[in-house]
């Protein structure tokens, strides 16, 4: 094998395929090469070289690099230096670098780079730091420390991540829909409410998936609300929670929408959603479906005959009571 110092030098290649050769070597040759790589890390010229060595320090995933990796991180002027100094950092899973991991999440000048360490910081599982983090006026501080926290389903945030959910910021707003979401709790179903009436449908959109992961006759009643939303994706994420929560008290609601919805689609999926509650009370109406419908609504209505009832289509005329609709 090549010694270290040349594998270095190839490094700065400008062949992409002799740069990644280069780097699975040193990769390959571990301790060895952990000298000559964070002194790359640190000193060499080319941003390809710089960013190669602190991709192979993440892969030998020795602690002893976690001081230079951490140098680049906060110092080097390339981006994608800092970006792979922070996955490498995340891949060595030494502790001493969560600080400067938070250093980097809240003043890093590129969004990339506090992205790639906020991941970092989940992958630590500091809930604890997340929770700091909401404090800080940043929007995209805050935005990373809700994704965090809702990422690790951090319960005990929930009151604080629903304090985000009236914020200025959509983006922020959206976010915090999504991980009360993934928290789950009968709270976060309450907290979740201003989102429900949001300004902003892609924050109603949010809110109505994360009532699913809720749960409970509470979520299906404020996911019934939304049914009737002036915006299609509102109302097909609400059509869609409400088979994920599989509740018999939405079907006259779901029969409404299969055949009295104008969005095909939202129609369609109103009947896959007949079929996840699976209440024997559906099948008539779906056998309609299949037969009055338009393709598309047909389609799943056929599906959840077949899937969940067990039951073939019945070419007979629509169940008395049912026609006309």
């Amino acid at each position: 094998m090549e010694p270290a110092s040349e594998l270095i030098r190839m490094l700065s290649s400008d062949n992409f395929f002799d740069r990644q050769k280069a780097a699975w070597k040193l990769v390959e040759m571990g301790a060895e090469a952990l000298e000559p790589l964070m002194e790359a890390l640190l000193s060499e010229k080319n941003s390809q070289a710089r960013f190669k060595s602190a991709w192979a320090l993440g892969e030998i995933k020795d602690p002893s690099a976690v001081g230079a990796l951490v140098q680049a991180l906060l110092e080097d002027e390339d981006e994608a230096v800092r970006e792979w100094s922070a996955f490498a950092l995340e891949a060595i899973g030494d502790t001493k670098a969560v600080t400067p991991l938070v250093q980097s999440l809240k003043s890093d000048e590129s969004e990339a780079v506090r992205i790639r360490a906020a991941q970092a910081l989940i992958v630590f599982e500091v809930a604890d730091v997340f929770m700091d983090l909401l404090e800080e006026s940043d929007v995209l501080t805050r935005q990373m420390a809700v994704i965090g926290l809702g990422r690790l389903k951090c319960v005990e945030a929930t009151e604080m991540v629903a304090s985000q959910i009236e914020d200025e910021n959509v983006g922020l707003r959206r976010r915090a829909a999504w991980a009360l979401g993934e928290m789950g709790t009968f709270d976060a179903g309450t907290f979740l409410k201003p989102a429900l009436e949001d300004e902003s449908h892609v924050v109603r959109m949010t809110a109505a998936k994360s009532l699913a992961s809720v749960g409970g006759i509470d979520a299906c009643r404020m996911a019934l609300k939304l049914i009737e939303d002036e915006h299609p994706q509102v109302r097909l994420t609400a059509v869609t929670t409400l088979g994920e929560l599989e509740l018999s008290e939405a079907l006259s609601h779901l029969v409404e929408k299969m055949f009295g919805e104008d969005d095909e689609e939202i129609r369609a999926w109103a009947a896959w959603s007949l079929g996840e509650i699976g209440d024997p009370a559906a099948i008539e109406a779906l056998k309609e479906a299949c037969k009055s419908c338009p393709p598309q609504v047909q389609e799943k209505a056929r599906d959840s005959l077949v899937q969940v009832f067990g039951l073939s289509v019945d070419e007979s005329e629509p169940a008395e009571g049912l026609q006309g609709r």
